[in-house]
């Protein structure tokens, strides 16, 4: 009990100390903080909500109907080599359809609702949440590095490194299959869904602006280049992939971009966390998924880049 009050404590003192420091930077660097907020702010109105917003629209009508069909084909596959329950390939699907915050979205709604245990929803969670694919066709492969083929790259190379990730972190034994009883649905409410999908669109614009912040006054305190480029990736993944563009050779400039792309920034790390709060589902397995990932992502687009 000792031991658990000194951790919280020194965990405390750690928080308190990092706040007072982003707190004096940005009194020091004001105009550093308001061009990273500026940066967030074009960011995320230039390539995030158009990209994102419609996604988490159309995902919100779409899974709202009846996903039977998803369960009984997809799900049975992904129940045997993932050991957890069918209705996990909904979440799965989901995240690689919509991107970010949905996957973790449509795992924790299933928790709530008794679809999937805690446990289950724990380890999902380490590698359904994905970047979409407007985001990184549109937004980063288009937008910042002018060619759609790099963005469809980047984003099919989502898929096998989140199965991977899967398998990494996958239960030793089969999770027991929590049998629930199927609610009678509402048929697909669209005012709803754009309603749901703006609060979303607010949560994830507020959390790009502030890493945004924080990329800027950090990187101010590295040599420009690649040093650079990792801290905007680690924080998030839109400056992050313009970061990484703007290293002229492609190596290391796209495999840092599918670093960033698969890891997906501590901004997408508490854009989940925000998603599963009150669900009592611990994100330390997504964060430890996600970190994976994007070290998969990093080492499998630079041999293929190598092989190509």
């Amino acid at each position: 009990m000792m031991e658990s009050r000194t951790a919280k404590s020194g965990g405390d003192k750690a928080i308190f100390l990092l706040t007072l420091a982003a707190f004096l930077a940005i009194l020091l660097m004001p105009d550093l903080a308001r061009e990273g907020m500026r940066s967030g702010l074009l960011l995320t109105a230039h390539a995030v909500i158009p990209s994102v917003f419609p996604s988490l629209v159309l995902t919100d009508l779409l899974f709202s109907c009846d996903t039977a069909a998803i369960e009984n084909s997809v799900g049975r596959v992904f129940s045997r080599l993932f050991r957890v329950s069918e209705r996990g390939a909904v979440s799965w699907i989901a995240g690689l359809i919509a991107g970010f915050p949905v996957g973790a979205i449509t795992v924790a709604n299933d928790v709530r609702a008794g679809r999937l245990t805690k446990e289950e929803g724990e380890y999902l969670l380490s590698f359904v949440t994905n970047t979409g694919p407007a985001f990184v066709v549109g937004g980063v492969g288009l937008g910042i590095f002018g060619s759609v083929g790099v963005g469809w790259a980047l984003y099919l190379l989502q898929i096998p490194v989140s199965i991977v990730v899967g398998l990494l972190f996958r239960p030793r034994t089969r999770a027991r299959v929590k049998e629930y009883v199927r609610e009678t649905r509402q048929a697909p409410d669209f005012v709803s869904a754009v309603a749901r999908a703006s609060d979303n669109c607010v949560r994830i614009a507020g959390f790009v602006c502030f890493f945004s912040v924080l990329s800027a006054l950090f990187s101010r305190m590295l040599p420009g280049g690649l040093p650079g480029a990792v801290v905007s990736v680690i924080f998030e993944v839109g400056n992050g992939a313009v970061q990484a563009a703007r290293l002229a050779a492609p190596i290391p400039a796209i495999p840092l971009t599918a670093l960033a792309v698969c890891f997906s920034g501590l901004s997408v790390v508490s854009q989940s966390a925000a998603a599963v709060s009150g669900t009592g589902m611990r994100i330390r397995t997504f964060l430890a998924g996600k970190i994976t990932a994007g070290a998969v992502g990093f080492i499998l687009s630079f041999i293929l880049f190598l092989t190509k």
